[in-house]
């Protein structure tokens, strides 16, 4: 028997994981039911196509520090993995276990075409499909191995059982096996449960003398994969009394989209990203959970908890890895606290990680400084002297394996202040970071001053909103670089309202008026509505000046809106063409646009980009550079898909170059240009105020760091371009 329920299962053939979860069930914890395909389950698959050899052949000799040869022998793996078919005699047991979830016991006993049919109107229930290692007292494999969830049907649950295999051979996998000595044939079981569609999720866990529980929005990868700053609620380890609670910043969530049914990553609404996530009843229902837990083992677990339609859930439990204690240092000079992940103390310089092209230049003895505690930086942790991170709590995976390897971590510090070989000391025990040597700004003899520029940045800092969200931001911004009413409309068609009753749809659209008003003259540019509908692919459909040609009453209502802000004085509003791929389209819009108006134009094509002097010769205000969907389009890559997101790089060379010759026409051309960005990445930033863009666009939370940041690489700018021209004498 290759396949076990996991109420029966036992012993090490199916992995620790496994084991432990069963051993809850036994216990009558609330776990989800499931089945357990055993480690003999992958050794049959394995020698039915031939694949230890070809593993060992493609290890052999391999030197994991290679980033690029590690990264090749992966993927070569995995394509074996996805060409391999899985023996006849395993499928079966597999599908008599996934008819479980779909078919009791005593309804099989029909058999037959009837069987079926009940079959055929039940595959659509989901579960995650996880590997189960057998791990040792040092090894507990956090994130090495990749996560299925929402997996539905057969075929869909084959597809995702090989994938779960190839991952015991992912990059982070070979890596911290070679690290830990473990040898590569090691073996696990597939864990498959029924999926839990949570609404909140986390970890629990002894830390630092107190029960500590951290959770955020949706399913729990967003917090394993270091995305967010989880709510943290300290509890006495005895009682579960609340001593202290910390409301971070959930930025990101992972669910179940309602229509495609996979799993989707989307940010959080403004006003759930500072709610407390947790009350005391649901605090007080995961420690009794965790309690019971610890209580069984004799010692202190990690284990995971999701919440489900008010019901509380165990997912997985785990050993606490220890941390590795090194000498403490103490430092002078200036101090950033943060939070404490990994205990220890390390120092060296800054090595600012923005994506994965920045991988390669992790050298010895460097502190990563990043945005997110990605898994996919755990191949460089044996190089790391520390990390520092925006975001990430106690229970991502790149927090255990720091403690399982006795790398100093930090979190919950603000990356934008540290610039790149900057000598900094990690102290991660205490949660602080040290500012090894201050680094002074030289003097200049004549009449030029760095201070004369406090303060003023040649490129604008402007914001990414929506009319669906507060308007809570002080004056002091640069303006709105992208407005949109996609969410105001989210539950009403605005097409069928500028049809049926276009004053309705006017009345919505003036919501534009408070904004313009508290920004006036700043100007604030309006994105003509771009949803996509049901299109089989959004990115490539009928959206933007393609559905406005097509029905254009929406356009209309739009621009009768911008007017009649113009008539009451606010003619700060500049309407935006959204995905215009032709001048023929812009030139058809246009007709639609009285000339008094701001008119911009958004580039999201590589074709509009190489097209760009055309469209200024025909007249315009801006040109407005949508980065995410220019860098997929130009690449070839959707960002959303798992098999080649790794691809998706906006500082990627071409991506670059576009923009820099869309900068250099509209220069000539006296057009304003503006970059619009999802997410802040510091070296995309730089690298555009290099290029000479009038300003950038970001969601409002990462203005202020933008800010800081364009004016930091500004000056730089100066000074080398000073220190070329030898104009100044510097004094130290």
């Amino acid at each position: 028997m290759y396949v076990t329920s996991l109420e029966k299962t036992e012993g090490e053939a199916s992995g620790e994981k496994a084991k432990k979860i069963s051993d809850m069930l036994k216990e009558r914890l609330p776990v989800p039911g499931g089945f357990v395909i055993s480690r003999e389950g992958f050794e049959l698959f394995l020698k039915k196509n031939n694949l230890e050899e070809r593993i060992a052949k493609a290890l052999e000799s391999l030197d994991v520090d290679d980033y690029r040869r590690l990264e090749e022998v992966s993927s070569e793996i995995k394509e074996m993995f996805l060409a391999s078919q899985i023996p006849e005699s395993l499928k079966n047991e597999i599908l008599e276990g996934y008819d479980s979830f779909l078919i009791r016991k005593e309804a099989k006993s029909v058999g037959g075409a009837a069987l079926d049919f009940i079959r055929a109107g039940r595959d659509n229930i989901y579960v995650s499909v996880r590997i189960s290692a057998v791990t040792s007292a040092d090894s507990s494999f956090p994130g090495l191995f990749d996560t299925f969830l929402n997996v539905s049907g057969q075929k869909g649950l084959f597809e995702a059982m090989k994938l779960a295999w190839a991952s015991l051979y992912s990059q982070r996998a070979i890596y911290y096996r070679n690290k830990k000595g473990i040898p590569n044939e090691s073996l696990g079981g597939i864990l498959i449960q029924r999926m839990i569609d949570s609404e909140k999720s986390g970890v629990i866990l002894s830390e630092r003398g107190s029960v500590v529980i951290e959770g955020s929005w949706g399913l729990g990868t967003s917090l394993a994969y270091g995305l967010v700053s989880p709510d943290r609620y300290s509890l006495d380890g005895y009682s579960g009394d609340i001593r202290d609670k910390k409301i971070g910043k959930k930025v990101w969530m992972y669910r179940r989209d309602s229509i495609s049914s996979k799993t989707v990553k989307e940010s959080v609404t403004r006003e759930k990203i500072g709610e407390q996530l947790l009350d005391e009843r649901e605090i007080a229902k995961i420690f009794e959970l965790y309690k019971r837990v610890s209580d069984h083992y004799g010692q202190d677990q990690i284990v995971e908890w999701a919440i489900e339609r008010g019901r509380a859930y165990l997912l997985q439990v785990r050993s606490s890895p220890e941390s590795k204690e090194n000498e403490f240092e103490e430092e002078e000079g200036e101090c950033l606290e943060g939070f404490a992940i990994s205990n220890g103390f390390g120092k060296g310089p800054v090595r600012m990680i923005t994506n994965t092209g920045d991988f390669e230049r992790i050298g010895n003895g460097d502190v990563i400084v990043t945005k997110v505690l990605s898994p996919e930086l755990i191949p460089f942790l044996g190089k790391a002297e520390g990390m520092i991170s925006e975001y990430g709590g106690t229970g991502s995976s790149v927090s255990l394996i720091c403690k399982e390897m006795g790398v100093p971590c930090a979190s919950e510090i603000d990356v934008s202040q540290f610039s790149e070989n900057q000598m900094v000391s990690v102290n991660g025990t205490k949660g602080e970071v040290w500012f090894l040597k201050e680094i002074e700004t030289p003097g200049f003899g004549g009449d030029l001053g760095i201070g004369r520029l406090e303060g003023v940045n040649a490129t604008e800092v402007k914001l990414n909103f929506d009319l669906s969200m507060p308007f809570d931001f002080e004056k002091n911004v640069d303006g709105i670089g992208l407005l949109t009413s996609d969410g105001v409309f989210a539950n009403q068609n605005p097409l069928y309202l500028a049809k049926t009753t276009p004053e309705e749809l006017l009345d919505i659209l003036m919501g534009m008026e408070p904004i313009a008003r508290n920004l006036y003259p700043k100007t604030v540019w309006y994105r003509n509505y771009s949803s996509v509908g049901d299109e089989v692919n959004p990115i490539l459909g009928a959206r933007g000046v393609r559905k406005s040609l097509e029905d254009p009453e929406m356009l209309k209502c739009e621009i009768e809106t911008i007017k009649r802000l113009y008539s009451k004085g606010l003619n700060n509003v500049g309407i935006l063409l959204s995905f215009v791929s032709s001048v023929s389209e812009f030139r058809a819009a246009k007709q639609f646009i009285p000339f008094s108006l701001k008119l911009g134009v958004e580039i999201s094509i590589p074709s509009t980009a190489l097209e760009i002097e055309s469209f200024c010769k025909e007249g315009l205000n801006l040109v407005s550079i949508n980065l995410p969907e220019l860098t997929q389009l130009t690449l070839g890559v959707d960002r959303g898909n798992a098999n080649v997101s790794h691809l998706y790089s906006e500082s990627n060379p071409a991506v670059m170059k576009l923009i820099e010759s869309v900068v250099r026409v509209c220069k000539h051309y006296n057009v304003e240009t503006s970059v619009s960005l999802d997410r802040y990445d510091p070296n995309v930033i730089e690298k555009l105020v290099n290029i000479g863009v009038n300003s950038v666009s970001l969601d409002p939370e990462y203005a202020e760091e933008a800010k800081s940041l364009v004016s930091r690489t500004e000056k730089r700018i100066i000074l080398e371009k000073l220190r070329d021209k030898g104009d100044f004498e510097i004094v130290y």
